[in-house]
């Protein structure tokens, strides 16, 4: 309980910081985006259930993939792939389809010719569904691939910088809470079915927007 109101109290701090930025500087960001990006950085997490393992304990590290998602004004609806590697190659995968609110703070007065500023601060406070795999993903997904699957909540800080009205650069940081089920049970029956904690993602992105 303890663990999820220090979420909860995250989350709300976050939404505040934005919704005064956005207050502060009014956006004036595309009333409807729909963008696909690629990824690159990595990931990690901890969970926080006794004698369970959690999904980020065999699955972390580098990571590449994509994500797609559609924005109308604040709202934002994506999913997202990530492929992490190691050593040996890839292993795992993080799948994530999230509603959220995301609120773009315009840096600078730098415009595009559209009228749309140039860099833009983006933070976002997101939930949803989440998926984790112990290796690559053998299309089509089938729950007989998945070492886990729940719920996660995210808090967002992002920056992009674009370079015409289509493109973009920039870079995101995440910290998030997950409760997943169908993680691997250990030691008896004092072992949960669940495994609960938190996740870190920090990411480069190159991302094509089209809307207006």
């Amino acid at each position: 309980m303890k663990n999820k109101t220090s979420v909860l109290g995250l989350a709300a701090v976050t939404l505040a910081l934005a919704l005064t930025l956005g207050a502060a500087r009014p956006a004036q960001a595309r009333l409807i985006d729909l963008y696909a990006g690629a990824t690159a950085g990595g990931f990690g997490g901890w969970g926080s259930t006794p004698n369970t393992p959690d999904f980020f304990d065999k699955t972390h590290g580098g990571a590449f993939g994509f994500d797609l998602g559609m924005k109308l004004l604040i709202f934002d609806l994506s999913a997202s792939f990530l492929q992490a590697f190691n050593g040996s190659g890839t292993s795992g995968t993080l799948i994530q389809f999230l509603l959220g609110t995301e609120v773009d703070v315009p840096l600078g007065q730098t415009k595009l010719p559209d009228g749309q500023p140039q860099s833009v601060l983006k933070p976002e406070i997101a939930g949803g569904f989440g998926f984790g795999t112990p290796g690559p993903v053998s299309p089509p997904l089938t729950d007989s691939q998945l070492s886990a699957k729940g719920i996660v909540g995210n808090a967002t800080l992002g920056y992009e910088y674009f370079l015409n009205p289509f493109v973009g650069i920039g870079a995101t940081g995440t910290f998030g809470y997950h409760y997943f089920f169908g993680g691997d049970v250990i030691n008896g029956s004092d072992a949960q079915s669940h495994s609960s904690g938190y996740q870190l993602i920090g990411l480069g992105t190159v991302t094509f927007h089209l809307g207006y």
